[in-house]
């Protein structure tokens, strides 16, 4: 008997069968999402190398500043 239940086709056949319209929505919503994504990412990397840049030339005045004080010191 539990072999005949495993043996049973379920659903309409092969051709018959269709996406249907909730497909076409959860396909498209999840390309939608995606791009939105992509694009936040894009934009937060962006910032991010903005903001390396400037504590990196912070970094570079500092050390010059630094630099220019010590050779002024008599020694």
């Amino acid at each position: 008997m539990g072999i005949e239940i495993l043996a049973q086709e379920f659903g309409p056949e092969r051709d018959q069968a269709m996406a249907g319209p909730l497909g076409l929505f959860v396909t498209v919503f999840l390309v939608v999402v995606t791009i939105f994504l992509i694009r936040g990412m894009n934009k937060h990397v962006r910032r991010l190398n903005e903001r390396v840049a400037r504590e990196a030339a912070a970094a570079e005045a500092t050390a010059a500043a630094t630099a220019t004080e010590d050779d002024a010191k008599p020694a």
